[in-house]
């Protein structure tokens, strides 16, 4: 039984927490904004030395390919516009239940704006218990909760690309109406990297499939990303601190405190 009484008193301690942090990142944003403008001055020489030395480097790097201090004006969206999006969630296997299986559910959402229609808000439940669900992933060495999450971004993308292109195929009212599809996450997906070929091509197929489709219909597909976890854009600012006339981390870098 949970004492909430107990718990009570940790709160005071979670909120100096919290505040600390934001302090901290705050001071972080700071340093960030200086190097931006930093590097901006610098940005050409930068590039070059990211060519020249990105085989020494202990770092992922994204390139930039436009201006650091590019700004885009973003045209106000049609009055009348559909966007479709789907995200999912999954119940991991467990041996103390009655079954082991999987549960793999995917939230759907199409909304019309300015068109007085009906939204849709629902989700998708599928559960996986046959032994090919549960085990097959073994063969190359992949758990199969870490499977489980695979599949899951493969239902996503389909489960989105038939959604949308149900809806903006039959001809109707809502023809020639700006439609838009999203998905939680990246469309790069960094984990199919590490995974042997095997496992690759049983998940990419449905990928490209679902892709195609929405390609076909004329549908926008685009990845939100609330809270990035990728570094690969703010490591070029590295390039900008390194203390050392060539950014040789492999000589320079030895020990695990000096590449933090």
């Amino acid at each position: 039984m949970l004492d909430l009484a107990k718990l009570a008193g940790q709160l005071p301690q979670i909120s100096q927490h919290l505040s600390a942090e934001a302090q901290a990142s705050n001071q972080r944003l700071i340093r960030a904004k200086s190097l931006l403008e930093q590097a901006q001055n610098r940005q050409q020489e930068l590039l070059e030395i990211q060519q020249l030395w990105r085989d020494r480097l202990i770092f992922n790097v994204a390139t930039p390919t436009e201006p650091l201090d590019t700004h885009i004006n973003i045209n106000l969206v049609p009055n009348q516009h559909s966007v479709f999006a789907t995200d999912g969630s999954q119940i991991s296997p467990s041996h103390h239940e009655v079954a082991y299986c999987y549960l793999i559910n995917v939230g759907r959402v199409m909304l019309h704006y300015g068109q007085s229609l009906h939204p849709l808000l629902d989700s998708l439940p599928e559960i996986f218990y046959k032994p090919e669900d549960l085990y097959a992933c073994k063969q190359w060495g992949i758990r199969t909760e870490e499977w489980m999450g695979y599949r899951r971004t493969v239902s996503e993308v389909q489960i989105l690309a038939e959604m949308a292109c149900r809806w903006v195929n039959p001809p109707g009212s809502h023809q020639g109406i700006p439609n838009l599809a999203m998905v939680d996450g990246y469309l790069i997906y960094w984990f199919l990297e590490g995974l042997p070929t095997e496992a690759r091509e049983h998940l990419l197929p449905p990928i490209f499939t679902a892709w195609e489709q929405l390609r076909e219909t004329g549908i926008p597909f685009m990845g939100y990303l609330s809270a990035s976890r990728s570094n690969e854009a703010s490591n070029f600012l590295r390039l900008e601190t390194c203390p050392y006339e060539h950014p040789d981390c492999t000589t320079h870098c030895s020990n695990s405190q000096e590449r933090l």
